[in-house]
C-alpha cells in the first residue's frame, strides 16, 4: 500500500475539494465539445461505420500520450502538469475558434481536433487518479474514486442535453467558447491544491528515464502483483463491448431502426448517463463494503439487464415503446458497469506504491479507452452490417460479460487465491 504520502482525516478537505470542484468544470467543458463534433459527423453522413470512426480514433492520440502522463505524474508537481494541461486545451480551442473563419470543418479537422484535446486527456487523467490517494484517506479510497466517477457521469448527463441545445440553435461557436473557459477556469484552480510530493531521482536521457519507468510499472503489474495483471482484463474487456454498444449502438438504433431524431439521441444518451451517475452514487454509499469478491455480481446482473433491450429491438413493438426500453435497459446497465470498475480501480490505488501509482494508473487507464477505442470501430462496422439485426449483437455483449463475469468470479473467489492474499479479509456471510 501506498505509505509514502500522509493520510488525510476527512475526505473532503480542502485540496481534495479543489481536485473535485476542477473535474466538475473541466470535465463538463470537455465532454459537451466531444458530444457535439462526433453527431456533427454521424448527421450529416448518416454513416454508422464513419460515426464509430470520429468516435473511435481520437483515443488514439489518448493511449499513446497516457504513458507519459503517467510518467510526469510521477516525476513532477501532479497539480502543475493538470494547470499547463488545461491552459494547453484552452489555448488549442481559441485557436481552433480563430481559425474556424477560415477553414471548414470537415471531417479530418473534426478528427484532428478531437485527437489533440484527447491527448491532453490522456495526459491529464493519470495526474488526477494518481492525487486521489494523496488526498483522501485511505479508509475512503472506494468513495473518493466514486466521487470522481460521479462527477464524470454528471457531465456525461449534461453535456449532451447542453450541447444538443446549443448546436441546434446557435450552431459550434458557443460550444467551443463554453468549453474554453471551463478549462481555462479549471487551470487557475489546479494552482490551489496543494499535493504532497517527493522527488524522485533522473539518470541518463529522457528516452531512457521514460523507458525504465515504463519497464518498472509493467514488472510490478506482471510479477510482482500478478493480480493487477488479471484485474486489468477486467477493465478491459466490458469496456470493449457494453460502452461501445450503449455510445455507438444505441445512437444508430435510436436513429436508423428506430427512425427518431437527434434530439431524441441526446436523451437517450441523457439516460444511459443517469445510470451511470447512480452507479457512480451507489459505490460512493456502499464504500469500503463493496469488494472486489462481490464484483462478478454487479458485472452479471448488468449483463441480464440488457436482455430487455435486445428484446425491444427483436419484436415489432411501437417504437416509442422500444425507445423507453433500450433507453431503460442501457441505463441500468450502465450503472451496474460503474458499480463493477470503482472498486477495481480503489484496490489498483491501494495495491500501488506512491513513486508507481502515477504510471500503474495510467496503464491501467489505457486498457479501458483501448477497448472503448477498437469496440466503437468494431461495433460502427458491425452495426451498419447487421442493421436489420441490431438484436444479434445486443445478444452477443450479454453472453460475452457473463463470461467475463464467471471470470472475475474465478478470480477474487477466495482470500487466498487473490487481494486478501495481500490483505485478508474476513468471510461475507
Amino acid at each position: 500500500m501506498n505509505q509514502a504520502i500522509p493520510a488525510r482525516a476527512k475526505l473532503w478537505n480542502r485540496d481534495f475539494t479543489l481536485l473535485a470542484t476542477g473535474q466538475i468544470v473541466s470535465i463538463f467543458g470537455n465532454m459537451v465539445l466531444s458530444f457535439a463534433l462526433p453527431l456533427y459527423i454521424l448527421d450529416i453522413s448518416e454513416s454508422a461505420a464513419l460515426f464509430g470512426l470520429v468516435l473511435g480514433m481520437p483515443y488514439i492520440s489518448l493511449l499513446l500520450m497516457s504513458p507519459i502522463g503517467g510518467i510526469m505524474a510521477d516525476r513532477l508537481k501532479k497539480q502543475r502538469v493538470m494547470f499547463w494541461l488545461d491552459l494547453t486545451t484552452t489555448v488549442i480551442i481559441v485557436l481552433y475558434m480563430i481559425a474556424s473563419g477560415l477553414v471548414a470543418s470537415a471531417v479530418p479537422i473534426v478528427l484532428a481536433k478531437l485527437m489533440a484535446l484527447n491527448a491532453i486527456q490522456g495526459a491529464y487523467m493519470p495526474a488526477v487518479q494518481a492525487s486521489i490517494p494523496a488526498l483522501a484517506p485511505p479508509d475512503k479510497l472506494v468513495s473518493a474514486n466514486s466521487i470522481v466517477t460521479t462527477i464524470n457521469m454528471t457531465a456525461n448527463l449534461l453535456a449532451p442535453a447542453v450541447a444538443g441545445a446549443l448546436y441546434g440553435g446557435f450552431g459550434l461557436f458557443p460550444i467551443l467558447v463554453i468549453s474554453a473557459i471551463c478549462f481555462a477556469i479549471t487551470a487557475v484552480m489546479d494552482l490551489l491544491i496543494r499535493i504532497p510530493f517527493k522527488k524522485q531521482s533522473s539518470a541518463g536521457s529522457v528516452a531512457q528515464m521514460v523507458k525504465s519507468d515504463i519497464s518498472a510499472s509493467l514488472k510490478f503489474i506482471v510479477k510482482e502483483k500478478p493480480i493487477l495483471g488479471k484485474a486489468a482484463g477486467i477493465m478491459f474487456w466490458p469496456n470493449l463491448v457494453i460502452v461501445s454498444l450503449l455510445f455507438v449502438g444505441l445512437p444508430v438504433i435510436v436513429v436508423q431502426h428506430l427512425g427518431f431524431s437527434m434530439a431524441l439521441v441526446g436523451v437517450n444518451q441523457s439516460g444511459v448517463g443517469i445510470g451511470g451517475l447512480l452507479g457512480g452514487i451507489a459505490a460512493g454509499a456502499l464504500g469500503e463494503r463493496l469488494t472486489t469478491r462481490r464484483i462478478y455480481l454487479t458485472l452479471a446482473i448488468g449483463a441480464l439487464l440488457l436482455v430487455p433491450m435486445a428484446l425491444a429491438v427483436m419484436l415489432d413493438i411501437p417504437a416509442f415503446a422500444a425507445f423507453i426500453a433500450i433507453t431503460a435497459s442501457g441505463a441500468l446497465s450502465m450503472a451496474l458497469m460503474q458499480v463493477s470498475s470503482i472498486p477495481l480501480i480503489a484496490f489498483i490505488q491501494k495495491e500501488t506504491p506512491s513513486e508507481l501509482i502515477g504510471k500503474v494508473m495510467s496503464m491501467m487507464l489505457m486498457l479501458p479507452f483501448l477497448a472503448s477505442a477498437l469496440g466503437m470501430l468494431i461495433f460502427g462496422v458491425l452495426f451498419e452490417q447487421f442493421s436489420g439485426m441490431s438484436w444479434v449483437l445486443v445478444f452477443g455483449v450479454v453472453l460475452a460479460l457473463l463470461v467475463i463475469a464467471a471470470f472475475t468470479r474465478r478470480l477474487f473467489k477466495a482470500p487466498g487465491k487473490s487481494a486478501g492474499a495481500e490483505n485478508p479479509a474476513p468471510s461475507e456471510g
